[in-house]
C-alpha cells in the first residue's frame, strides 16, 4: 500500500477532477508543519495551477483571530469578558440592536447573544452575495449591522447558542474603540506580524500584501438562485459552478473577511493551540464549553466528535470560498483546508471545505501522516 502522504495527494487530485477547483492542505503536530500539498486550478478558465502562496478567503475562522485579539486586551486589562459591550460602545450606537446594550463580550465570542445575523436578512444576502453585488463598492462595518437593526432578538442574552456574524462585526468595532486603532492594524501587530504570516491579509483593507489569490467559484444550484440571485458580474463555470471573482470580501470584515494560505493558516492555529499567543488563563477561558447545536462551543471555537475522533476548530464559508482548521486533541494533529469553492445560501449538501473535513479520508490520512513524523 502506497504512504499516506501519496494517498492524500491522489485524493486531492481526484477532488479536484470532479468537485472542486482547487484544494489546498496542510497538517502539523507539535510546534511544526509536517505536510502542505495543492491540487486544481486557481482559474479554471486559463487552467493555471495553484501554488503554495496562493490565497483563499478563510471565511469565519476570521473568527478566532478576532476572539484571540480580544483576550489579548483581556490580558492587559483594556477589557473584561463580563462587563457588557455597552460599557465601551455609545448607546446611541447600539440603540435598536436586539439585545446589543446588555450582552456581555464573552456572550459575544460564544455566539450567546440572541442578536440576529445579517448574514440570515434576505436583502443582505441578495446586495452582499447575489444578484445585487457592486464589485467596487467596500462596505463599512456599520453598513451590515443596518441590515438587523430593528429586528427582534432571537432570545435572552446567555439562553441559547445562535451563529451570528452580527456578534463578530460589533467586536471588530470594540478592539478599534479601545485600542483607537484600526482592526486591521491590530491584526497585523498581534498576529499576523509576530507569526510571520507573510501571506496573510485582511480584505480590501490598506494593509493588504499583494497576494496572489484565487479565482473565487460557487455553487449556482436551485438554493443559491433563490436565496441571493444571479448577478451579471456573475460568469458560467465549470459542473454548474459561477466565477464570483469580481465581487470582493470586505463585506465580511472582522466576521469573515481575512485570506490567508495553507501554510500560514496551520502556523496560526499552531501558535494557539501551543500557548504562543495567548496566556494559560485566556486559553482556558477559549476552552469553557457550552452547547452548540450538534457540537459544543467556547469563545470562538467549536468541539466535535468526528469519524476520526475530537477536533477542536472552526469552518468557514463566503463567496467564493470555503475553508476549515481543525485539530484531533488524541493525537496532536492539526489539519487546514482551504478551497475556492463557497456553498452559503445554496443546497445544505453542497460540496465545501467543511463537507471535505466530515465527510473524506483527509482526515484520517492527516493523522497517519502525522503518526509517521
Amino acid at each position: 500500500m502506497s504512504s499516506p502522504e501519496i494517498q492524500l495527494k491522489e485524493l486531492l487530485q481526484q477532488l479536484t477532477l470532479k468537485d472542486f477547483p482547487a484544494i489546498s492542505v496542510a497538517v502539523g503536530k507539535g510546534h511544526h508543519r509536517v505536510w502542505q500539498a495543492s491540487a486544481g486550478c486557481c482559474d479554471l478558465q486559463h487552467s493555471i495551477k495553484i501554488t503554495p502562496d496562493t490565497g483563499f478567503g478563510i471565511g469565519s475562522i476570521t473568527k478566532v483571530f478576532v476572539a484571540v485579539i480580544i483576550l489579548q486586551l483581556t490580558e492587559e486589562g483594556l477589557l473584561s469578558l463580563d462587563l457588557p459591550l455597552s460599557h465601551w460602545l455609545e448607546k446611541s450606537f447600539l440603540s435598536g440592536i436586539a439585545n446589543a446594550e446588555t450582552v456581555t463580550v464573552r456572550q459575544l465570542l460564544s455566539h450567546y447573544t440572541g442578536i440576529p445575523s445579517w448574514e440570515n436578512q434576505p436583502a443582505w444576502i441578495g446586495a452582499a452575495r447575489g444578484k445585487g453585488i457592486e464589485p467596487e463598492k467596500r462596505w463599512s462595518p456599520a453598513e451590515a449591522i443596518e441590515y438587523i437593526r430593528g429586528k427582534e432578538p432571537l432570545c435572552r442574552p446567555g439562553e441559547q447558542f445562535n451563529y451570528s456574524n452580527t456578534n463578530f462585526t460589533l467586536l471588530g468595532l470594540l478592539i478599534e474603540r479601545v485600542t483607537q486603532n484600526s482592526f486591521e492594524t491590530e491584526l497585523y501587530r498581534r498576529i499576523i506580524g509576530p507569526l510571520a504570516l507573510e501571506n496573510t491579509c485582511l480584505a480590501g483593507a490598506a494593509l493588504s500584501a499583494p497576494l496572489k489569490i484565487a479565482n473565487k467559484y460557487h455553487h449556482a444550484d436551485a438554493s443559491f438562485i433563490k436565496n441571493a440571485g444571479l448577478s451579471p458580474w456573475f460568469k458560467p463555470a465549470n459542473n454548474n459552478l459561477i466565477d464570483v471573482s469580481a465581487n470582493n470580501l470586505s463585506v465580511e470584515w472582522a466576521a469573515g473577511g481575512i485570506i490567508s494560505t495553507a501554510q500560514d493558516l496551520i502556523s496560526f492555529i499552531l501558535a494557539l493551540k501551543n500557548g504562543r499567543l495567548l496566556n494559560a488563563q485566556s486559553w482556558q477561558e477559549m476552552q469553557n464549553w457550552m452547547p452548540a447545536d450538534n457540537a459544543s462551543m467556547g469563545l470562538s471555537l467549536f468541539r466535535a466528535e468526528t469519524n476520526n475522533g475530537r477536533a477542536t476548530g472552526h469552518g468557514g464559508n463566503v463567496l467564493g470560498f470555503s475553508a476549515c482548521a481543525w485539530w484531533y486533541e488524541k493525537t496532536d494533529c492539526a489539519i487546514v483546508i482551504l478551497t475556492n469553492l463557497g456553498s452559503m445560501h445554496a443546497d445544505p449538501e453542497a460540496n465545501c471545505a467543511s463537507k471535505l473535513f466530515r465527510e473524506s479520508e483527509i482526515g484520517r490520512l492527516a493523522q497517519e501522516i502525522c503518526a509517521l513524523s
